[in-house]
């Protein structure tokens, strides 16, 4: 349809094909995937089930669900999870949510039997992140006792007969995370890091012999301060290749040499380690890796040539990729077949599950999509991702991804600019990315513009990047929210005096800063967002509960900026409109930072509006709850943004 041809209605009133219940039945979370020889497993949480963790088995192009009810695939460890299975030819290995157990499925029966005793209180012992050993007699993983008075990580030897015999292997650390056992079952490695770093600061990789089934001998091989090293791991030869960011960015090192298996280039080959079990590298052969990249904010997957140190692009079709990856090889009519499976998402295309078939040159000769796609999206109605660089306080430049407003049916008045809606990620050490997402496209197909914002302190840019948050959330997050917005307004893009802000956890943070302290927008919704800093310093879980040490700053020694910074102090400068959204079952910004700033916005009599969810906690997953919430800050914009 033609400019000319379309219907003139006025931006942020469009009728869209996108409606709550499509977000809601849509919202199905892909997981981490594994695989055998044979068979793809990939794991989903479904809204339908309550969230409810699913493993999905894919072989020979069909597909079933091997977790039978009322089993729930998904661990606690930090809260957050990820690594809630693992497996061998034999054995996977998974944590029920109930008692947070780990179980023992056998792939062929489909049987399925306990390996960790009940708790001592629900979910107080909870294990993730585990690897299995080649003689398929025991595992080694994370395991997270949450006792009266303290939270103890550790890596623990679980045996594979039911026993329950259970043994501490490693100890002492705050934290630990990617116990991997070599080949040929001589060496595990694993990471650890103590408060107050969190692992994108600083983590060591250590290593032990295991000798008889028992692990001794254990050694810091990576021991270095302020570099993160991530995913440890070991190629086929038994060598052991991670990621370390001595030179400012992530790029991959094997144990023994301070050289890179490549040559120095502005890309990322690791991810904030958010979440257990992710790959962002894996072994094609003896000279050659693949990897996910990230540059510039923008995702790929790369050959390393370990022979000549050359890095090429394998592939750009897709552009996001959460960190999940995996081969294998097949043989196939007498050729060896190399097939890469990984959740990914474009610009145009949802995060799905992929399959790249590789040639014994390293090319790529098929493309497939193995999980089902949300089709029924008309191209022309999609707002693609545009990457923005942009001038922000300091001197500095900040980055972001603009979406203009997009549907085949509308158009706005010629002598009007769309509204904004600036998106404010979580983390704060975190990426948005340009992967099509339909809760974007929720909006623009409205006819409101979208800024996702990768402000200082994002992943993707490098450490220094990275860094420019230390001592500085709640300023230069919050500038360069502003920056983008205003940016954009002085380019014609957008309506710089309708302008809101949106953003969830650490977002929901910025996005209370910026309304707190700035004048910039009209409008904004905080989503489980932080209120008091001192509260959240004093009151979330262990994962997280010296974060702000490097953010902000040390506590009680920098008090005072902890209070300057607090938005729940100085509602008094507020101006404008609100909607606080709050799951009340978070352990990770509990409701009490949402009743903080609820109970300073009644006292000042200023208009807001606060709606809390029964059994949700840090992310919404029931379907009622999402499409409450998005149809309730729908309305709250046309009432205050559009007005």
């Amino acid at each position: 349809m033609s400019e000319q041809s379309k219907n003139v209605k006025p931006y942020g009133q469009w009728d869209s094909y996108i409606s709550a219940e499509q977000l809601a039945s849509k919202s199905t979370r892909l997981g981490q995937i594994q695989a055998t020889s044979n068979a793809l497993y990939w794991l989903e949480g479904r809204p339908e089930e309550q969230g409810r963790g699913v493993i999905v088995r894919y072989a020979d192009g069909k597909r079933e669900d091997i977790t039978p009810k009322p089993y729930n695939v998904r661990t606690r460890v930090h809260e957050y999870g990820g690594g809630d299975f693992w497996l061998n030819e034999q054995y996977l290995l998974f944590v029920d949510d109930e008692e947070q157990r780990l179980y023992r499925q056998d792939l062929t029966t489909l049987e399925i039997e306990a390996l960790t005793p009940k708790p001592p209180a629900k979910r107080s012992w909870r294990y993730n992140d585990g690897c299995i050993d080649p003689r398929s007699e025991f595992t080694v993983c994370v395991r997270e006792r949450h006792e009266e008075s303290e939270v103890i990580n550790e890596l623990v030897k679980v045996p594979l007969d039911g026993s329950q015999n259970i043994e501490i292997v490693a100890e002492g650390y705050d934290f630990y995370s990617n116990p991997r056992i070599s080949p040929n079952g001589q060496r595990l490695s694993w990471l650890c890091w103590n408060h107050p770093n969190m692992p994108w600061d600083e983590t060591e990789v250590w290593t032990a012999g295991i000798i008889d089934g028992d692990i001794k001998n254990a050694e810091a091989v990576v021991q270095k301060s302020e570099v993160s090293a991530y995913q440890p791991d070991w190629t086929h030869n038994n060598e052991l290749v991670y990621a370390a960011d001595y030179d400012g960015w992530w790029h991959l090192y094997a144990l023994g040499s301070d050289k890179p298996l490549h040559e120095l280039q502005d890309i990322e080959f690791a991810l904030p380690q958010w979440v257990f079990g992710c790959r962002t590298w894996q072994e094609l052969d003896t000279n050659t890796l693949i990897t996910i990249g990230t540059k510039q904010g923008t995702q790929a997957l790369y050959i390393i040539n370990r022979q000549h140190g050359t890095i090429s692009t394998l592939c750009d079709d897709w552009t996001a990729f959460s960190g999940q990856m995996v081969v294998t090889s097949a043989q196939d009519k007498g050729q060896d077949e190399i097939h890469v499976y990984c959740l990914a998402a474009s610009p145009t295309q949802s995060e799905s599950v992929v399959k790249l078939t590789l040639n014994s040159d390293f090319n790529v000769t098929s493309k497939q999509i193995l999980s089902e796609l949300d089709d029924n999206t008309n191209e022309k109605n999609i707002s693609v991702a545009q990457h923005v660089s942009f001038p922000t306080s300091g001197g500095d430049i900040a980055h972001g991804f603009f979406y203009p407003p997009a549907n085949s049916q509308f158009t706005g008045p010629e002598n009007e600019r769309p509204p904004l809606i600036v998106m404010s990620h979580g983390g704060p050490t975190a990426m948005a990315d340009s992967g099509l997402d339909s809760k974007v496209q929720f909006w623009t197909s409205r006819g409101f513009a979208v800024a996702d914002v990768n402000y200082r302190g994002s992943t993707g840019y490098g450490r220094a990047y990275r860094d420019k948050l230390k001592g500085k959330w709640g300023l230069v997050d919050v500038d360069d929210c502003i920056a983008m917005g205003n940016y954009l307004a002085a380019e014609g893009l957008v309506d710089g005096e309708r302008m809101a802000i949106r953003g969830g956890s650490a977002g929901g943070y910025t996005t209370l800063c910026a309304l707190t302290f700035h004048n910039a927008f009209k409008a904004g919704m905080s989503r489980y967002g932080v209120a008091d800093l001192v509260s959240l310093s004093q009151d979330s879980h262990k994962f997280e509960i010296r974060y702000l040490d490097s953010v902000i700053g040390p506590y009680p020694e920098q008090a005072d900026i902890y209070h300057e910074r607090s938005p729940v102090n100085h509602t008094e400068q507020l101006s404008c409109p609100i909607l606080i959204l709050q799951g009340l079952d978070d352990k990770v910004v509990p409701p009490n930072q949402a009743e903080a700033m609820v109970e300073a916005l009644k006292s000042k009599g200023l208009p807001y509006e606060y709606i809390t969810f029964e059994g949700e906690g840090h992310g919404f997953r029931k379907p009622e709850t999402i499409i409450r919430a998005f149809e309730a800050e729908l309305e709250f914009y046309r009432n205050y943004l559009l007005n």
